[in-house]
């Protein structure tokens, strides 16, 4: 794939979520930090915010869970010719509680592109220690109605 096209649909991926006011998407403040065509891979930024945390004080794991989400589904727009890629389904495996304040890093790869399912796996860690918080993997409808 070229590289010109892989970063227009990287940025029509963000655009999309952060114009849709209001919506869990934008709330997210992603940012992305690389892109690497050869490992058909993603890596986008969360910051922990107040909003996102569970009782206990840490981020919900929901919230984490979205933030996966979010990337894969990233991986899985990016490296196909979908319209949309809309989450078929998802695991996740939690390792470390994630208190506020921190900032996750996300590493978002797409495995497999089909004609009808893309296969993709993400794995997150703290921005500071590197330290492992969870792993995912997800599979995306590869989704060609216009909008």
């Amino acid at each position: 794939m070229e590289k010109d096209y892989i970063q227009q649909r990287l940025h029509d991926f963000i655009n999309r979520r952060l114009q849709a006011q209001n919506t869990i998407n934008a709330m997210m403040e992603m940012r992305v930090l690389s892109i690497n065509i050869n490992k058909k891979q993603v890596i986008l930024q969360f910051p922990v915010q107040k909003w996102q945390l569970n009782p206990a004080g840490h981020m919900h794991g929901g919230m984490l869970s979205t933030a996966m989400d979010i990337t894969m589904g990233c991986a899985s727009y990016i490296f196909s010719d979908a319209s949309f890629t809309p989450t078929i389904q998802m695991s996740v495996n939690f390792d470390k509680g994630i208190a506020e304040h921190e900032t996750l890093v996300i590493e978002g790869y797409c495995d497999h592109v089909g004609s009808r399912i893309v296969q993709a796996r993400a794995i997150a860690h703290f921005s500071d220690s590197n330290a492992l918080v969870a792993t995912a993997n997800g599979s995306y409808a590869v989704n060609h109605r216009q909008n």
